[in-house]
């Protein structure tokens, strides 16, 4: 890693294990400031407002409208089983606290809110720790996490940060070996969002024997079994219409676009054959470089995150705060690229819905929305390969500026 500062405000090992520093009271009070504004500018009635798949979903048979219902039960629901039970508590309640659709949407967006300010809040105090860990100025949570545009325009726009929650504590119990614990997170993530998944190679690599890792697998595989049975024996096929339903879904915001038509279902073989040929190289690559066990794992992660967003057919912007942990906790990661990939990222859903108002189609290969992802795509692709092969890169890029400084 780049240059290590000095231990942060960690002096809190002979405090409580719940004593916040002062420092990060501060961050999170900003995080809060920023999570508020979040549900202000997504909150139903507020004019104007902008998106949200939180309260587009409440407009749904089954959910807000119509007989209340049972998501992959009564009907088929496309996100993964933790969001689904979050959303059938937060509109079983909205509708028993109020008949009328106008109160009890604003109940639900106000329940489901709060449980995502929880896992904020709990994914900020992780990275603090991790900072901690790995000697990472905390600083860089203010630079590369609260205000990247991803954070302040997503974090209450999807349900991901309930994944990257999930995902930092499975990070930071394995690096204290408290696998069972980590591969319960990890299992938990993957029932909130798929993508945390793409990490298991690198938790696995992290783990000292075989043993030891066909018992993570088997964890993992046991939470997602157990959060998903109940549904798949109350009712299969429409449980399984989840998948279906991802697996006819078209091509969004990826490089794919500028090969295959929008709905060809070759592009998802190409995308999947693409990262696992990136996952191949990351753990591979990364096998035969020489650094610390807990560095590793931090950098295959992170290269095995950006193989997930650069082989997807499905990259949508609030896909990306998957990366923000990893920009904090990774300084050699440029701080530039990180800004312009997160600044192209947020652009896609600002010009998304000016183009659709002007009627046109922000998913066609001819569209700017679809150049801006492309763009964004090529950032990531340089963070890749600077990530795989850093002291080539660095070397190639010297010899190209060389004549420029003759």
């Amino acid at each position: 890693m780049a240059k290590k500062s000095a231990p942060v405000e960690e002096s809190t090992a002979s405090q409580p294990s719940f004593y916040l520093p002062k420092e990060l009271q501060t961050i999170l009070m900003a995080a809060t400031v920023i999570f508020a504004f979040n549900v202000w500018e997504h909150f139903p009635g507020i004019i104007p407002n902008h998106y949200t798949d939180i309260v587009s979903i409440y407009y749904r048979d089954g959910v807000g409208i119509g007989p209340h219902g049972v998501p992959y039960v009564d009907y088929v629901f496309e996100y993964p089983a933790l969001v689904g039970i979050l959303i059938y508590l937060a509109s079983l309640l909205a509708r028993w606290s109020s008949t009328t659709f106008g109160t009890s949407i604003v109940i639900y967006k106000l329940i489901v809110d709060f449980i995502l300010y929880i896992f904020t809040m709990v994914a900020i105090i992780v990275l603090y720790r991790l900072t901690a860990r790995f000697r990472v100025e905390p600083r860089r949570i203010w630079q590369v996490f609260l205000i990247m545009p991803s954070f302040l325009m997503f974090v209450d726009y999807n349900f991901d940060i309930m994944a990257i929650a999930f995902t930092l504590l499975a990070l930071y119990l394995v690096m204290f070996s408290k696998h069972s614990g980590s591969a319960l997170c990890l299992g938990l993530g993957v029932c909130a969002k798929l993508y945390p998944g793409v990490l298991l190679p690198a938790f696995l690599a992290m783990l000292p024997s075989w043993r030891s890792r066909l018992r993570y697998v088997l964890i993992t595989g046991a939470v997602v079994s157990g959060v998903n049975l109940p549904f798949m024996l109350a009712g299969f096929q429409t449980w399984f219409g989840t998948w279906t339903f991802l697996a006819e879904w078209g091509i969004e915001n990826s490089w794919l676009i500028f090969a295959f038509g929008q709905l060809d279902p070759l592009a998802h073989y190409v995308g999947l054959a693409v990262f696992v040929y990136l996952a191949y190289k990351v753990m591979i690559e990364s096998h035969r470089r020489k650094m610390p066990s807990d560095e590793k794992l931090l950098v295959r992660c992170f290269l095995l995150g950006l193989a997930w967003l650069l082989g997807s057919y499905i990259v949508t912007p609030q896909m990306a705060l998957i990366l923000l942990p990893f920009y904090v906790l990774l300084p050699t990661v440029s701080i530039l690229a990180a800004y312009a990939s997160d600044t192209l990222n947020a652009l896609i859903i600002v010009f998304w819905f000016t183009e659709m108002s002007l009627g046109r189609n922000p998913i066609a290969s001819d569209n700017p929305v679809q150049w801006i992802a492309l763009a964004r795509q090529l950032v990531w692709l340089g963070l890749f390969v600077q990530g795989l092969y850093p002291s080539r890169l660095g070397q190639w890029i010297k010899g190209l500026l060389r004549p420029l400084a003759s």
